[in-house]
């Protein structure tokens, strides 16, 4: 949004929202220079209340991009180092370019999760940047709002799902993991389980949430692999409603963040998979469950 005095005209930051229950775009920002905190407080405080931001029109490189991404925090290692850009190791690369060892396209996230739910302390917010797109169009992300998810349930599904813990590995090894999995081979120091409560409660905000990664989950603690396939199919079939999604459509120079410690989001297939779709993507700031 513009102002405009007598001096002339300047930016101002304006948070509108896009949808009911998720989804808001922040106007009036360029974050690929240093921004002051206030500016920073009210960013964050976007991403917390609505769980998903959008800034459009953005341009950064790598170095850039680490620049726009420390505004909600510090940026942190990720999982797959054979993505990694070779500039900015902070960054890593979404895209099917690559190929798996059968000489197949490798794509991304094609399923609801969280990031990093393999760690101890895995990132409070994901942002991405869209490098190249698919000419048809499509190529989408989802971000499922799984706040309100919980919300939306009895209060004795509520009072079940908060005595589950979820065991989580790089590999997972779960049914419902396996049915989701890619060849993204990585050499790995460790993938010693972990294990997180199943119902989250927002460390800023202090409401609970679904956490949970469909890919690296082995099983809930006291289950065996298929009890718990069956139960996270049942649990979705009770949070999933449209209104708690947020779809968004990528234009060039968008960046795209959210909060993993109250949402879900995945990579829509909605593309001409021969067609290239790739984007920059960095995790922010560890903090334990």
């Amino acid at each position: 949004m513009s102002v405009c005095l007598a001096g002339g005209c300047i930016m101002v930051l304006e948070i509108r929202k896009l949808g009911e229950y998720v989804g808001a775009e922040a106007l009036g920002v360029d974050l690929s220079k240093p921004v002051d905190e206030e500016t920073q407080r009210v960013l964050n405080e976007a991403v917390i209340e609505h769980v998903a931001l959008v800034i459009r029109d953005q341009n950064y490189g790598p170095n850039e991009f680490v620049q726009a991404a420390s505004a909600f925090g510090e940026p942190m290692a990720q999982n797959f180092t054979k993505f990694t850009c070779k500039e900015q190791p902070l960054v890593n690369y979404v895209s099917n370019k690559y190929k798996s060892a059968e000489g197949k396209r490798v794509y991304h996230s094609g399923y609801w999760h969280t990031d990093h739910a393999n760690r101890d302390a895995p990132p409070k917010y994901t942002t991405l940047y869209a490098l190249e797109l698919p000419d048809s169009g499509g190529g989408d992300t989802g971000v499922f709002n799984t706040r309100a998810g919980f919300a939306s349930l009895s209060r004795d599904w509520q009072d079940k799902l908060e005595g589950l813990q979820t065991v989580n590995s790089f590999r997972g090894t779960s049914k419902t993991a396996q049915s989701f999995k890619v060849d993204v081979s990585d050499k790995l120091i460790d993938d010693v389980p972990v294990t997180h409560n199943l119902v989250r409660t927002h460390s800023d905000n202090g409401k609970k949430a679904i956490y949970l990664h469909q890919g690296k989950l082995q099983k809930f603690v006291g289950m065996g692999s298929n009890e718990s396939h069956d139960l996270v199919s049942e649990i979705f079939s009770l949070i999933m409603k449209p209104e708690f999604v947020y779809r968004h459509k990528w234009r060039l120079g968008d960046m795209l963040i959210w909060d993993n410690r109250q949402s879900m989001h995945q990579a829509y297939k909605d593309y001409d998979l021969k067609e290239t779709r790739t984007l920059f993507r960095i995790i922010i700031e560890p903090e334990v469950p």
